[in-house]
């Protein structure tokens, strides 16, 4: 990828969010809405677009402000970054203050226009609020020369193929094929106005700090185009798949709060690959209230049956057949996958706890359909573990369960493997198998959890992370590395981590939200 298509200059503009937070940089108005739209300057074919508010004003500046004051523990970040930014146009005499602040709108994106090898075009449209300024910074770079493309003049450095225009109150920088796809667009054809990628606005919104667009067919294509033989067979399959599964495009947001960042993920026209019916939020609100890692998912095993279904369709080709693995298993070990196991799963979580090395455990709860098949389960899995000479022994201690204590080489607590009423669960760590079979309180029912919760937007949490306890675990293995210690005022400023999904008109949405102190 060849240096212009993020030079020095696009660095910093993407940098000149942060110099926003402490340098009083940002307008008054409303976030999101003064300048021209970058992707009007930007071409419709361009597989990949990130928006940012480089300027954000209103109460976007004072979320961002308070978000980075906790995070990075200062009250000066601007002028850090103004500092840096500094550094890197100094050599010619240039500063941020003098050269870009006087002309910075309060928009920009950055697009991928192709792929070629190993290098790439791409281009920065950025929002100007004073083109006389701006073009008197885009004449000064050293060692360029003007041309013209399409009746518009721009400078550009063939040396490093580092091209900038300006054009409708827009400043492009970028290599030179991308400028002038820029121009091209501005002529007709822009991203702003392509059917699927206006739906992808209106699907994800773009009022946050950020807002980013893939088209995933354009992405294959391009890298098809920019691939070695052997690599383009590779993506090809990709691609297949990808056209049977509807998707049309992805999209996202990154909105900050005063005390947390949030964001959402939308897929736009894919087909959904699981039955409906489950609820993956259910199960991670289930598990031990002192766990401080919860992933639920819904009706496991329907999930991996789909699962497989879709693997043979998208391996054919490659002679993959899940179909006949599974007839092989059945006939060498008399293991039927889909009635021993996959019959009988439910909704299903996997779950962490403990801080310290040696407190930590965990484990997997399956809700079960039909408990005298997750029972008989258990003399299934008896009868593999004794096939491949794993050592191992009943279940003790546990009443109205049955199970199987796992000795494995090396691990010094055995794994538990239980079935009790409507629970199926796998277990490792002290106590992890009584607190997952159930009777105590309950993750969802915990102070963290609740209030984490109400940080998304819609969707009910199917992910939780208690990051603190985390950052606790993380600094008993790694708490006197120089790097851990640098990066702890950061990282004890975050709170718990949500995630979850829902679909709404029509569209998958994806939120994630992190709790900041």
């Amino acid at each position: 990828m060849p240096a212009a298509f993020l030079p020095r200059t696009v660095l910093a503009l993407a940098a000149s969010a942060a110099v926003a937070l402490g340098a009083g940089c940002g307008d008054d108005g409303a976030s999101g809405s003064s300048g021209p739209d970058p992707a009007a300057a930007l071409p419709a074919t361009a597989p990949l677009y990130v928006e940012a508010q480089v300027s954000p004003g209103g109460d976007l500046a004072d979320n961002v402000k308070a978000v980075s004051r906790k995070l990075l523990g200062t009250e000066d970040v601007g002028q850090k970054v103004v500092g840096l930014i500094d550094d890197q146009l100094g050599e010619r005499g240039a500063s941020y203050e003098k050269d870009i602040a006087p002309w910075l709108g309060q928009r920009a994106g950055v697009a991928l226009t192709a792929l070629g090898g190993r290098d790439a075009d791409g281009v920065a449209a950025i929002v100007s609020k004073d083109d006389d300024k701006a073009k008197a910074y885009i004449d000064a770079r050293p060692q360029t020369e003007q041309r013209e493309y399409r009746g518009v003049a721009y400078r550009v450095k063939a040396a490093d193929d580092e091209a900038a225009a300006i054009i409708d109150h827009t400043v492009l920088f970028g290599t030179e094929a991308g400028v002038k796809s820029a121009i091209d667009a501005t002529k007709g054809n822009a991203l702003a106005d392509a059917k699927a990628f206006k739906e992808a606005r209106d699907a994800i919104g773009t009022d946050g700090l950020g807002f980013f667009y893939m088209d995933p067919g354009r992405t294959f294509a391009a890298a098809l185009g920019a691939a070695s033989r052997a690599g383009a067979s590779q993506a090809q399959m990709l691609q297949g798949a990808l056209t049977g599964t509807g998707l049309r495009s992805i999209a996202g947001r990154l909105d900050v709060a005063s005390d947390a960042l949030r964001a959402d993920v939308a897929v736009l026209g894919a087909k959904r690959q699981t039955p409906a019916g489950g609820d993956a939020a259910a199960a991670a609100a289930a598990v031990p209230a002192d766990a401080w890692l919860s992933v639920g998912v819904g009706d496991v095993g329907a999930y991996v049956q789909n699962a497989l279904k879709g693997l043979g369709r998208s391996g054919a080709s490659s002679g993959i057949d899940p179909a006949v693995l599974l007839q092989q298993l059945k006939a060498g070990f008399g293991v039927d996958v889909q009635q021993d196991f996959l019959s009988w799963m439910g909704d299903a979580a996997f779950f962490v706890r403990g801080t310290k090395p040696d407190t930590v455990g965990g484990g997997l709860i399956v809700h079960s359909k039909d408990p005298a098949a997750s029972r008989r389960a258990i003399g299934t899995i008896d009868g593999l573990l004794t096939t491949f000479d794993v050592a191992h022994g009943p279940l003790r201690g546990v009443a109205g369960a049955e199970g199987l204590e796992v000795h494995l080489s090396g691990v010094d607590r055995p794994i538990d493997i239980a079935a009790k009423d409507d629970r199926f669960v796998v277990a490792f760590g002290e106590d992890a198998l009584r607190a997952a079979l159930g009777g105590g309180a309950q993750l969802g029912q915990s102070p963290a959890f609740t209030q984490a919760a109400g940080l998304l937007g819609g969707p009910k949490p199917s992910l939780f992370l208690n990051t603190p306890s985390a950052v606790a675990l993380l600094g008993a293995f790694a708490g006197s590395a120089p790097g851990f210690r640098n990066a702890t005022p950061t990282l004890d400023a975050l709170g718990p981590l949500v995630a979850g999904g829902e679909d709404r008109d029509g569209v998958t949405h994806a939120e994630v939200a992190i709790a900041v102190r």
